[in-house]
């Protein structure tokens, strides 16, 4: 109980969880018509797709159209396809720097989402009064609103003449064209009702418009020369060359207004604008030739010279190569009397390179806003933004694979055996730039040390196509680890910042893998103060940590816990990736399901840093912590004490957890319903119901083990996908 709180508020208990999820409504319509002669095809289609989110005030709208056609006169043939897309997204509204879910998790149950005494009809904490600053995320996501529109074009046409017999050149234009407009009004408001406070209040409107377009260029033309020899020798060679020409452009405006609420559009009063613009250019050349012996014998060879504008002069053309092989061991005359429809044995090698960075990096650049004393008066002037580095190339990576497939029983039994090894070279990265070298960016992107990745990929099917009964079935599974083989210049690098002041959470080194998770490792409780000092030799008088703190290990024995004893708690990666897909048919019913998951990979939850950090700040605990802390009266607590030693909630395997699971991604269920019923009218008629993401097993406490973002492993109140069920009817005429 605080002060500042009359007795009836405690009496609230608000969800708010409850307040902010909900269960959205999903609506996909699809019309398409398609048709063509001997020498001609066209097809027309439309969407139409309107998805409620499943945090309040959140969705998505879509309108897109596509189109597609090819004609033959004579030895040319021409055609082209172009989709065009119109999509409104109401987004999540983060606040803070913290997620929805976050300010949810620790919002005060005792505090009421709205009142009407308020700027604004929103209640929210006061640090003087609540101890805490949870944000009200029913405030964040519904007040003012947030939209973001987008337009999408993406289209190719070409012409492709066949000069002579197996000789043809085809000459492709393509485009991919976007643009956005995005716009945010949040008007004023107060949510903190303790008078003189405001913990949570904004006493002017902010708007924000942020807009923006970009265009995709590529022009390509190709001689392509197809023959046989002696009804065995059959070869295939390509020439292309291929120019990229990609640009984009944008313009960022906000400002305030004091007045009043009523007006969303952009002034001048406290307003912020800035515009940026980029080009990037690449040109490619490319030489190919396949080649196989009556279907038994395959080769193929390839060699690929390319340029990007994102590198300097010194080093902006490389050159990338392949060569494969293979046997169908299911040809030779000896196995002509096997059961084997396909035995392929083969293996390939090939480099391909990366340029993704951002553009014009390689060269020195210059950043204003800064204020010098010059003569006893403020100046303003410009420093160096960037690095000038003109050896900045290509990312490189070496790709080795060798399989095996196999087929049985005219392909009612297939399997597929695969070992990869791609090791990338000349790595991409920014490193932090030292102060003396007065880099305002405050990192630099160099070329520095390589990664090596390899595993095995076993694909199992399994066809039966006989009867009124019909099904198939193939399940794969993939094994994966990579290892730093080199840094460069560096000994580690470290990201990922914990919370606040508090590190970094991943670590990477030569020989281990990227962004593994690096902090203590706990050891239980200690019990007594004969425990502490066991473990605290070094400094014996220390009374920070007591009884019903974590025991942490001393692994490098110098009789005290620090940043010495941290190692790997933890791999964002996992071992193992799995799937089965199912397909079954019994006369007019059919049925699909699709199972996957992964198993030996973790996750870095950092909402346990609240939920069972020992009441370091007065936000909600877990059940389990306060269940489970250890106090003089429960000294077999496995939680820490509260308000115990700051080490408790540092980074450790306390707050890792098992990432592994298993889930129902996609299942439906369809019935056509016999032709008869309809033959005047429509050719099928199939009405189904399909669900996703039905069923997860996982032991992660978390709301989502299938982490997105950026962070590889690391859990900051991600949005979690969605459970969804859908009606359908379809229908063809």
């Amino acid at each position: 109980m605080f002060p500042n709180r009359p007795l009836s508020t405690y009496k609230t208990n608000t969800d708010w969880q409850d307040e902010i999820f909900r269960v959205g409504m999903i609506q996909d319509y699809n019309l398409s018509y398609s048709g063509g002669t001997e020498n001609s095809t066209h097809l027309f289609s439309g969407e139409y797709l309107k998805q409620e989110g499943t945090l309040i005030d959140s969705g998505f709208e879509r309108y897109s159209f596509r189109a597609n056609s090819s004609a033959k006169f004579g030895k040319v043939r021409v055609g082209e396809s172009m989709s065009i897309s119109f999509g409104k997204q109401n987004p999540e509204r983060d606040e803070e720097g913290r997620s929805l879910i976050e300010h949810a998790i620790k919002s005060a149950p005792y505090l009421s989402v709205y009142n009407a005494s308020n700027l604004g009809g929103f209640q929210g904490p006061s640090s003087s009064a609540d101890g805490q600053d949870a944000v009200n995320p029913v405030r964040a996501q519904t007040i003012g609103n947030a939209i973001n529109k987008t337009l999408g074009i993406i289209g190719n046409v070409y012409a492709e003449v066949e000069i002579i017999d197996g000789l043809k050149f085809k000459s492709q234009v393509g485009l991919d064209y976007y643009s956005y407009d995005n716009s945010s009004f949040k008007p004023s408001y107060s949510d903190d009702s303790v008078e003189g406070s405001t913990t949570h209040a904004q006493n002017y409107a902010a708007i924000t418009r942020n807009t923006g377009s970009g265009q995709t260029i590529i022009f390509d033309n190709s001689l392509t020369y197809n023959t046989t020899i002696a009804d065995k020798h059959n070869i295939e060679a390509l020439l292309l060359v291929e120019k990229y020409e990609g640009q984009n452009k944008n313009l960022n405006a906000s400002s305030r207004n004091a007045v009043t609420d009523e007006v969303n559009q952009v002034s001048n009063e406290d307003s912020s604008v800035s515009s940026g613009s980029s080009e990037v250019n690449k040109i490619g050349y490319l030489g190919r030739i396949n080649y196989n012996f009556d279907g038994k014998y395959i080769a193929s060879a390839s060699l690929r010279r390319d340029a990007s504008s994102r590198f300097g002069a010194n080093k902006r053309w490389a050159n990338f190569y392949s060569a494969s092989a293979g046997w169908n061991i299911a040809k030779e005359s000896f196995m002509e009397d096997s059961h084997f429809s396909n035995l392929k044995l083969r293996a390939s090698y090939g480099t391909v390179g990366s340029d993704a960075i951002g553009d014009y990096l390689y060269a020195p650049s210059l950043t204003g806003g800064f204020e010098y004393p010059i003569g006893g008066a403020v100046a303003f002037g410009v420093t160096a933004n960037g690095g000038s580095n003109q050896d900045l190339q290509w990312e490189t990576k070496e790709i080795i694979n060798v399989g095996l497939d196999a087929g049985l029983f005219n392909e009612k039994f297939t399997a597929s055996l695969e070992y990869y090894q791609n090791t990338s070279n000349d790595l991409l990265i920014y490193i932090p730039a030292v102060l003396s070298s007065g880099i305002n960016a405050g990192s630099l992107p160099v070329n520095a040390g390589s990664v090596e990745t390899k595993g095995f990929e076993l694909v199992l099917g399994f066809n039966d196509y006989d009867g009124d009964f019909t099904w198939s079935a193939n399940l794969n599974l993939g094994t994966s680890k990579n290892e730093v083989l080199s840094l460069g210049a560096r000994d580690e690098i470290t990201g990922s910042q914990y919370k606040l002041g508090g590190g970094d959470v991943t670590r990477t080194v030569v020989g281990e893998s990227l962004f593994h998770f690096y902090g203590l490792v706990s050891d239980g409780i200690y019990q007594n103060q004969d425990e502490v000092d066991a473990v605290f030799t070094a400094n014996p008088n220390q009374v920070i940590v007591k009884p019903g703190d974590i025991r942490f290990k001393d692994l490098n024995g110098d009789g005290t816990i620090n940043s010495e004893d941290r190692t790997i708690i933890g791999n964002p990666f996992p071992d193992i990736t799995y799937g089965l897909n199912l397909d079954a048919k019994y006369k007019n019913f059919d049925m699909s399901l699709f199972i996957t998951g992964v198993a030996g990979n973790e996750i870095f939850n950092t909402n346990t840093y609240d939920l069972v950090g020992g009441a370091n700040r007065l936000f909600n605990v877990s059940q389990s912590y306060y269940n489970n802390k250890w106090s003089a009266a429960n000294p077999t607590g496995t939680e820490p004490r509260v308000l115990g030693a700051p080490q408790n909630n540092g980074i450790s395997d306390r707050f890792v957890e098992d990432g592994s699971y298993t889930r129902l991604k996609n299942v439906s269920l369809g019935y056509t319903l016999p032709s008869e019923m309809f033959e005047k009218y429509f050719s099928k008629l199939r009405v189904y119901v399909s669900g996703t993401n039905l069923v997860t097993i996982s032991d992660y406490s978390g709301l989502d083990p299938e982490i997105g973002g950026d962070e590889y492993g690391i859990d900051r109140g991600n949005y979690p996908q969605p459970k969804s069920v859908l009606l359908g009817i379809q229908v063809s005429f």
